[in-house]
């Protein structure tokens, strides 16, 4: 493949791992354009845990400080079972130095308009309603067809368009696709108890549910629901459905439960996972986030991996060096960590399932988990 170094790059997908690397990528002088198939920003307004190895990332853009601001911090995740009575702590890294904390809860929104307000400071201004029909690679670039009939020309394409990515059926074909875990996760907005000051979880009889704080005065309740059949349930049913899954637990949750009424404050959605084998890459297009690694919410590290994909791509894009180098490398780098993420967060969803499984460790494997993954990037 062609060498010299990438100086115009097209992304495709305009979520977390997008706009961080669009960030990236403009501050080291290459030329971004970006793209999204919404027709407007849509983004879920519920709680969202951005622990130490995402804030790390975000850190080397400048925008540590700015979620640290609209999040509420904590430095521990606390096992219950249901009546909310402690029996395990995970004790979360402190990546950042004793003045930031080790995570934090924020709401979704806030974390999107953090990254979307320093991508479009830099001048990257988001095309909307737009994806890509078809790629032709030359070796020297990507010539890229869009679903308006327009076209364009590109040095590398990246693909960080979700775990149903376009991208990825262009280059790979019949690639795998995101499996059902036999779970569905809920995520609820309730009022936060003034002694919430960390992350909860609540090991029930069929579920497991928690809380997360974040911000003074909110927190989002969530559970992790076994279900077998089709998962699908009209939104009008999510306040009753969920209330009554609730109703095995005690503790906070038992305290709550009857705060959650609204059908728009909460998110519901089947738990899927994918691990796209090596290579994620073919000629001079790329694969990040979700549309190569899609987690289970058990150690709530998928936007981690996904904006880190994005801070260690834009590094590399960066080096004078032939690309098929460059992607190469980025792989070798990334792939056991995501890899570590979406097996290990399986692992704990099967525990979750059946917590009489030979070997079952929750507290144990969360804690081997978060110390791998405070290792540098």
């Amino acid at each position: 493949m062609a060498s010299g170094k990438i100086a115009n790059v097209l992304i495709v997908g305009g979520g977390l791992a997008g706009m961080t690397l669009a960030t990236a990528l403009v501050r080291g002088g290459i030329h971004v354009d970006l793209i999204e198939l919404q027709p407007r920003w849509n983004v879920l307004g519920v709680g969202i845990s951005v622990q130490g190895p995402t804030l790390r990332a975000l850190k080397t853009i400048g925008l540590l400080d700015q979620c640290i601001d609209a999040g509420f911090g904590y430095t521990q995740v606390v096992d219950c079972d249901q009546e909310g009575k402690v029996f395990g702590i995970v004790d979360l890294p402190r990546l950042l130095g004793p003045d930031y904390p080790s995570c934090i809860g924020m709401m979704r929104p806030a974390l999107h308009n953090v990254l979307c307000g320093a991508m479009t400071a830099e001048g990257v201004m988001p095309r909307f309603g737009l994806t890509v029909d078809a790629l032709h690679d030359n070796g020297d670039a990507v010539d890229v067809t869009f679903s308006d009939g327009t076209r364009g020309r590109y040095d590398l394409v990246v693909g960080a368009d979700g775990a149903y990515s376009k991208v990825r059926t262009l280059i790979f074909g019949a690639s795998p696709k995101p499996e059902y875990t036999g779970q569905a996760v809920w995520r609820a907005m309730v009022p936060r108890p003034s002694n919430v000051a960390a992350r909860n979880a609540y090991y029930g009889p069929h579920h497991k549910a928690g809380f997360n704080p974040v911000s003074r005065d909110e927190m989002y309740v969530y559970l992790v629901q076994n279900v077998t059949g089709d998962p699908w349930l009209a939104p009008e049913e999510w306040p009753v459905v969920m209330r009554e899954l609730l109703s095995d637990f005690g503790g906070y949750i038992g305290e709550i439960r009857e705060t959650i009424t609204d059908p728009a404050r909460i998110v519901y959605r089947p738990v899927e996972r994918l691990l796209l084998p090596s290579p994620w890459h073919r000629g001079r297009t790329v694969l990040i986030g979700d549309a190569v690694h899609t987690a289970p919410p058990q150690l709530a590290s998928g936007a981690a991996i996904a904006i880190e994909d994005a801070i260690v791509l834009a590094e590399m894009l960066h080096l004078d060096r032939p690309c098929g180098e460059i992607l190469d490398g980025f792989v070798a780098r990334r792939y056991e960590r995501c890899q570590l993420v979406v097996e290990n967060s399986y692992r704990l969803g099967e525990w979750e399932k059946n917590p009489e499984m030979p070997g079952a460790d929750p507290v144990g494997l969360q804690s081997r988990s978060f110390m791998a993954l405070a290792k540098p990037i």
